[in-house]
């Protein structure tokens, strides 16, 4: 039985990256075109730091590739090809929120405004203690 791949063959990030260009890119297709089992493929950019970063370098000139083609046809007037750049990029959307948002929501509740008089006598209770008494009073 053969051992067990720890990381991804010599040669993987310029054939992955080949792949990437060529829209060719999945973990199975990987897998195969790299000669090793898909199970040994998936552990070793589970595990090891430099098959990842080949890994997710391929992912990345994938998704480059794909959105300059959604952007060609953004540009070309296709509509929905630009409404998803919108969104892809820019977080933009058509849809309406949902009473369901699961955002952060902070209130601060501030006590009503005091006139003038008052004012002046919780400052004065509020004198730090050892302070000395102001010479006007």
């Amino acid at each position: 039985m053969a051992r067990p791949y720890e990381k991804l063959p010599r040669g993987a990030r310029s054939h992955l990256e080949a792949m990437a260009e060529n829209g060719l890119l999945s973990e199975v297709k990987a897998a195969t075109a790299l000669g090793m089992p898909l199970r040994d493929f998936r552990r070793c950019i589970a595990e090891d730091e430099q098959s990842r970063t080949i890994w997710l370098d391929a992912l990345a000139i994938e998704r480059d590739k794909l959105l300059e083609q959604l952007y060609s046809a953004a540009i070309s007037g296709d509509g929905k090809a630009a409404t998803s750049l919108l969104a892809i990029r820019h977080g933009l959307t058509e849809r309406q929120p949902q009473g369901n948002d699961k955002g952060v929501h902070v209130t601060f509740n501030l006590p009503s405004s005091m006139d003038n008089e008052r004012y002046l006598r919780a400052i004065e209770s509020i004198q730090p203690q050892g302070a000395l008494p102001d010479a006007t009073t």
